[in-house]
């Protein structure tokens, strides 16, 4: 089992970072990768929440709630679906107050990379750095949308500001 994390600070409250990470189903308003979001579940927040994310790339990935916390501003996903030589993936973010202007937001990510020895080396040579690089984005995405009100486009450029009702 591999782990890779990420964290930034974010000059916003907890809480108002919180309300856009846990619209489960609208990722792609600060993910630089995921063009749009299929819901696949009842319910589009919280325990049992399920989402297809599609990516500028062509693929996709299937995702699963299973553990949400409001309180501690967290939750966890277990990816089902995806082309890419990882496997038992499981996903999770959260926020960290550091005082009433300013949070840490963390990501992580543990799998197992496929192939056996063959996929060990690929991911010591290639998606280590990948997934970082990725995490990366995906965090500096979510502090440019929080900044702007901007939805956050593809290779992370920002495009339409959001109206005052979707960033209410």
């Amino acid at each position: 089992m591999s782990t890779e994390k990420r964290t930034i600070i974010i000059n916003a409250p907890a809480s108002k970072i919180w309300a856009v990470l846990s619209d489960f189903s609208n990722i792609q308003m600060f993910h630089p990768n995921v063009q749009d979001v299929d819901q696949l579940s009842e319910v589009d927040r919280g325990l049992g929440a399920a989402r297809r994310c599609n990516f500028y790339s062509g693929g996709s990935a299937v995702e699963k709630i299973t553990a949400w916390d409001d309180e501690r501003h967290s939750f966890t996903c277990t990816v089902t679906e995806i082309a890419a030589p990882l496997q038992d993936i499981t996903s999770s973010m959260w926020v960290e107050t550091i005082d009433s202007h300013r949070s840490k937001v963390h990501i992580e990510m543990n799998y197992t990379p496929k192939w056996g020895i063959l996929g060990s080396v690929l991911n010591v040579l290639v998606l280590q750095f990948a997934l970082q690089s990725t995490f990366k984005k995906v965090l500096n995405g979510l502090q440019l949308h929080l900044e702007t009100g901007k939805l956050i486009g593809k290779d992370g450029k920002p495009t339409a500001r959001l109206s005052q009702a979707e960033t209410a």
